[in-house]
């Protein structure tokens, strides 16, 4: 608890991958929104991600399920991120759309949160022109008031909408 740095989320990433079944016990201590231990041991889950996907994608239908009732933006942020750059399991589609589309459309989320929510609704509506449609729609309602964050990351989804249906003509 002293120290909160990334070489420390990264070394205790670097032990759960030794020690998979240690994963759990983070997952716990995440889940439970302890402040701050809850918020901190959300960081190594990301870095355990970066290093071993295959490990997280054991524990994705976990993450979707309890996402929603994750009230901590930090823990929110990083299992977004990890969501953002897995390969997610069509079941959860149509909760992680819905999950998705409320981040995008309250106005209090955090920039990052938007972000990585753009990325996971994109991921899933690449192949469905009706929810294309919906994500531009979403995109038009949060350009007027967005930080250049994410203004940049909705003009480059718009962008890749666009090349999506150039190709499908």
């Amino acid at each position: 608890m002293v120290e909160h740095s990334r070489a420390q989320a990264v070394m205790i990433a670097d032990i759960i991958i030794q020690k998979p079944a240690l994963l759990d016990e983070l997952l716990i201590i995440i889940f439970s929104e302890n402040e701050p231990l809850s918020r901190r041991a959300a960081w190594p889950l990301r870095f355990v991600h970066e290093s071993n996907e295959r490990l997280i994608e054991l524990c994705l239908p976990l993450i979707i399920h309890k996402l929603p009732g994750i009230k901590t933006v930090a823990i929110q942020r990083n299992l977004l991120y990890i969501l953002a750059y897995s390969n997610l399991p069509e079941l959860y589609y149509g909760r992680l759309l819905e999950y998705t589309s409320k981040i995008l459309l309250d106005t209090s989320s955090s920039v990052a949160s938007i972000i990585y929510s753009v990325d996971i609704f994109f991921k899933i509506a690449k192949g469905e022109p009706d929810l294309l449609n919906e994500l531009k729609l979403i995109i038009d309602m949060l350009l007027p008031n967005a930080t250049p964050g994410v203004k940049s990351k909705a003009i480059k989804t718009l962008h890749k909408i666009k090349m999506l249906e150039k190709r499908r003509m």
